[in-house]
């Protein structure tokens, strides 16, 4: 068995006073980063990259996005069979709205102005 003969570099540890510790414990806790993230962006000020925990709120917007869009595909599929000109232009319109809906949906969740 080959031993390793680089070794990482020791970490660097950050005490607050005790009279902050508590205060410190709280930022950290509201800013929803970890602590090294915490740190990071207070010295460095710029955020570490991390994944963001996705919440219930977003969950279920995905999930209306995915519905909307299966009624579209279920439509437009309706549509290659009818022959009806006004009925696929009112179709098709329904399936433009849902589609901006969704737009709006899709920018509020990215934070965008629509």
């Amino acid at each position: 068995m080959t031993r390793r003969t680089k070794q990482r570099p020791a970490p660097i540890s950050y005490r607050p006073p005790e009279r902050l510790r508590e205060e410190f414990h709280l930022r950290v806790t509201h800013s929803g980063q970890s602590i090294n993230a915490f740190i990071t962006e207070a010295v460095f000020g710029q955020a570490m990259p991390r994944a963001r925990p996705i919440s219930s709120l977003e969950r279920k917007l995905a999930a209306m996005l995915l519905s909307q869009a299966a009624r579209i595909n279920d439509r437009l599929q309706e549509a290659c069979g009818e022959p009806d000109a006004a009925h696929l232009e009112q179709l098709l319109q329904e399936c433009r709205d849902e589609l901006t809906e969704i737009r709006s949906y899709l920018m509020l969740a990215l934070g965008r102005d629509t």
